[in-house]
């Protein structure tokens, strides 16, 4: 326990900025797909914005790119997201 304390003291916090982003992009994904049909997590540093999660079809995946990469601040964009289609 001890040892995850110091390292998130030593991870710096994310800015207003950041945490903007997050918020903006995570609204309009859950806007976009219903939540059972797609679970992406947004984490954002400094501007560059790091997508992951599943979802279930490769069309999702990009949109949710497109999103990301559309929203104010945004320098960059990561997709880390996994296609897992459901069956």
């Amino acid at each position: 326990v001890l040892v995850l304390v110091l390292l998130s003291r030593l991870r710096p916090a994310r800015s207003a900025a950041d945490k903007e982003i997050i918020l903006e992009i995570s609204g309009a994904l859950s806007r976009e797909f219903r939540l059972a049909d797609t679970g992406v997590d947004v984490k954002s540093f400094g501007g560059a914005v790091i997508l992951g999660g599943n979802v279930r079809e490769h069309r999702q995946m990009e949109r949710a790119v497109q999103i990301a990469r559309a929203t104010g601040g945004v320098k960059s964009v990561e997709s880390r997201i996994s296609v897992t289609p459901s069956g």
